[in-house]
């Protein structure tokens, strides 16, 4: 019995010997390891989720955290691991009871004797700013948990992080699997010249490092959205032979109904050259289709991109696409088949229809970093035409006393459905989700992109203080659960100046139809069209609160923020329960061909000639004196010009030049200081 035990220990001391790490580099993969922690990545206060946990704050001269307990079963070398500790310097060991100091915030080649044992580095990081921490959070359900660390708003070795510069950087470990991944989260300000040495240490003789290390460069940029994240695998054990893995289905997930190709990327993570696979494909779990692809040349943990030779009969509804390959060179099995499947849900429509964007962005008149994502924002849309995106802007009650547009229904919305808990922030499309600054016209182009779900068409009207709407729509595949949203929103506004230098704030969201809550769509067939009406009244006064805190805020069933009813606008769109916008529109501007009661202000109005080439002149016979607004637009709502006029009692006379305007129809709106309305249409011809 001793002889048998004596073997069977020296039989585990050999394995663990030799256990070993083989690596793969998933440079600029744009998501994270395995897709399951989708969190920005902000600072802790800043816009972090308040799920993640800080293990570790700041400090002058490295230090160790507490002891963290793994939340399941690890091994880490071949051996089970319970326990962690994390350095402020870029280092977690699991070997816990080490006398060893916290390594320096300057880096070196691994292995390195100021290393602990059985420990994986990030090192070359630094915890000098008083925003730098350490979080942890578990992602996914057992058995294919993972644990992420995460050094959170760090900065690199000695060069302090002072809200301008930053980096983030992760160690993941996944249960069952038993991998680590070094997660390049997230760097601005800083150049490339600030480095890593990245990788796992065994014992101060036996390390495998990332290529590069110890100066290993960041490659995620700026983006607080794992879009532009890399990251780098340890896989445990021996690579094989053979092992391909489908990494992406690229098919569209919105398609046009009809032949359609299965298109994806398979990674060669064996050490044996693939020149020739079979191509698997399933469509809800129906017959497979198989194709063989030859005279292939993927060197080992080298990426191909393949299309499927036989295509798919596309029809009108959600499917869930199954890819896989076998065969490898021939016959060979695949030594790995737990990552050989990838799957993708796609909604095939019935039709191709262009997608306009929801960009909506949550800010203030008290917040500093809202002036640059405003700025940022304006770069990109206002050179675009207006009616290839629908903009919204929700001010906020925050920071300090927050902006005095703020509105129950705008704090509301960025509660529900985003949970967001910082400014500037910005959602598009309720899919990406960032800060203003970092949004960019890559970003725009690719929302366009994707198909629209819904077909959509809307008209609203202004009536002195009253908003009409209605907005139609047409399904273009089955859905259920949608909600239409309805926003008034003001196109500038000037009175909310606050503390961030900003003097002027656009579409700005006043009101929101019925609510914020917006109204559950009925069931339509795909292809027939529906509508919803609206109407709303703005009651009372224009009031201007003094800031956005609860006690101040506008309240609607007895007053009003808007500035000028005249430079109102209406948006719509419709989302889906999981934040998915299907479509957004910018509703059309319709005005009424009747004078309304100026009765009590003006004796008679005329507006000629009509039609226009060069001059409009209009003529009132006012009553008394007044304050009077005319407003010219166009078909589309934009405000061409607009005059305010001091006019006195008896005759008087307004001009437009229309020798610029573009042939077409206008419309002119004249407003009193009692918002009694009259609008008139216009023909310009050239």
């Amino acid at each position: 019995m001793k002889k048998i035990s004596f073997l069977l220990s020296l039989l585990l001391s050999f394995s663990f010997i030799h256990a070993q790490y083989w690596q793969i580099p998933n440079a600029n993969a744009g998501t994270n390891p395995g897709g399951l922690n989708n969190d920005a990545e902000y600072p802790v206060g800043g816009g972090l989720d308040a799920t993640w946990a800080t293990i570790q704050a700041f400090s002058a001269t490295p230090v160790w955290s507490p002891n963290q307990t793994l939340p399941f079963a690890f091994n880490f070398n071949g051996a089970a691991v319970t326990q962690f500790k994390v350095s402020t310097s870029g280092i977690l060991t699991f070997d816990i009871g080490t006398g060893l100091a916290a390594p320096s915030y300057t880096k070196a080649a691994l292995p390195d004797a100021t290393i602990p044992d059985k420990s994986v580095c990030i090192w070359g990081m630094g915890a000098l700013g008083s925003n730098d921490n350490i979080v942890k959070k578990t992602f996914g359900t057992s058995p294919n948990r993972q644990q992420w660390i995460q050094f959170s708003s760090y900065g690199y070795g000695t060069n302090i992080s002072d809200g301008s510069n930053f980096t983030y950087w992760s160690i993941v470990m996944e249960e069952s699997s038993n991998k680590i991944y070094l997660v390049d989260n997230r760097t601005g300000g800083y150049p490339a010249t600030n480095q890593v040495s990245a990788g796992i240490q065994v014992n101060s003789t036996t390390a495998y490092s990332v290529a590069t290390s110890p100066n290993l460069n960041f490659l995620a940029g700026a983006d607080p959205s794992p879009l532009d994240n890399s990251f780098y695998t340890f896989n445990p054990g021996t690579q094989p032979p053979f092992d391909m893995s489908v990494s992406e289905i690229t098919t569209p997930a919105y398609l046009a109904m009809g032949n359609t190709s299965i298109m994806g990327k398979i990674i060669n993570y064996g050490t044996t050259t693939i020149t020739s696979i079979t191509i698997n494909y399933k469509i809800d779990g129906g017959a497979t289709v198989s194709s063989v692809l030859s005279s292939l040349n993927i060197p080992s943990l080298s990426a191909y991109t393949f299309t499927s030779p036989t295509q798919w009969n596309a029809i009108v509804g959600a499917h869930v696409i199954d890819v896989w390959a076998t065969n490898l060179n021939g016959s060979n099995p695949d030594a790995n088949p737990a990552d050989d499947h990838k799957t993708k849900t796609v909604s095939v429509l019935s039709e191709n229809v262009q997608r306009i964007p929801l960009l909506e962005v949550f800010t203030s008149s008290t917040c500093s970093p809202c002036t640059p994502g405003n700025i940022n924002f304006h770069s990109i849309v206002d050179s675009k035409p207006a009616n290839e995106y629908v903009a919204i802007k929700y001010q906020q009650d925050f920071p300090g006393v927050g902006d005095p547009y703020r509105t129950t229904e705008s704090v509301n919305r960025r509660t529900t459905p985003y949970a967001i808990n910082s400014i500037p922030r910005m959602e598009i499309d309720g899919f990406w989700d960032g800060n203003a600054s970092s949004f960019t016209g890559i970003l725009y182009d690719a929302a366009r992109a994707i198909p629209a779900q819904y077909k959509m068409d809307g008209t609203f009207n202004v009536n002195n203080m009253t908003v009409s709407a209605k907005v139609k729509f047409s399904p273009l595949f089955n859905t259920t659960g949608a909600k239409l949203y309805v926003a008034i929103l003001e196109r500038k506004t000037v009175q909310n100046v606050k503390t961030n230098g900003e003097t002027e704030f656009f579409q700005v969201m006043k009101k929101m139809l019925p609510t914020e809550t917006g109204t559950t769509m009925p069931m339509v067939a795909i292809g027939s069209w529906d509508s919803i009406s609206f109407n709303y009244t703005f009651k009372g006064n224009y009031r201007l609160p003094i800031d956005g805190q609860t006690g101040n805020i506008i309240n609607h069933a007895t007053e009003h923020s808007v500035e000028h009813f005249y430079n109102t606008n209406v948006v719509a769109w419709i989302q889906a329960a999981d934040k998915t916008v299907y479509q957004a529109i910018n509703l059309t501007s319709l005005t009424p061909t009747s004078i309304e009661d100026f009765s009590t202000t003006i004796n008679t109005i005329d507006v000629y000639p009509n039609p226009s080439t060069d001059l409009i002149n209009v003529s009132m016979d006012l009553k008394s004196n007044d304050e009077i607004l005319a407003t010219l637009i166009d078909v589309k709502g934009n405000v061409i010009e607009s005059k305010s006029v001091n006019m006195q009692a008896g005759k008087n006379n307004l001009q437009f030049n229309t020798s610029a305007l573009a042939t077409g129809t206008y419309h002119l709106m004249l407003f009193d200081s009692k918002n009694n309305s009259s609008v008139h249409k216009i023909q310009v011809q050239h």
